[in-house]
């Protein structure tokens, strides 16, 4: 048994998805990792510690629900040429995820401020 260099999930190393010296559980965990890296943001294991990350549940890709104007209507406040949401991140258990939540959105263009 060895563990996900992103979850921290043990599995057998015969299902692990061997990346040079990492060891992933799924595509998921390796591309987050690589995101993470990519960004600079590899501090996020020392903040998430010895915390493991549960899988996701269940997962909707369908994004462009954000795009639908009944949508805008229900959760967007325009004020003043800005717009502003508040979104509920369900699932998460550690503050190195909120960390790394609040660090991804920071660099997307047009946020101002969280």
């Amino acid at each position: 048994m060895i563990s996900c260099d992103h979850c921290g999930l043990e599995f057998d190393k015969s299902v692990m998805i061997q990346d040079g010296e990492r060891y992933f559980c799924c595509k998921g965990c390796q591309g987050v990792y690589h995101l993470l890296c990519g960004e600079n943001l590899e501090s996020f294991y020392q903040k998430k510690g010895a915390e493991t990350l549960e899988p996701v549940k269940s997962y909707s890709d369908d994004i462009g629900k954000f795009d639908r104007e009944s949508f805008q209507e229900r959760y967007i406040t325009k004020r003043e040429g800005l717009s502003e949401i508040s979104l509920i991140i369900e699932g998460i258990h550690c503050a190195a995820c909120v960390w790394l939540n609040e660090k991804v959105l920071e660099k997307q263009e047009g946020i101002i401020e969280l």
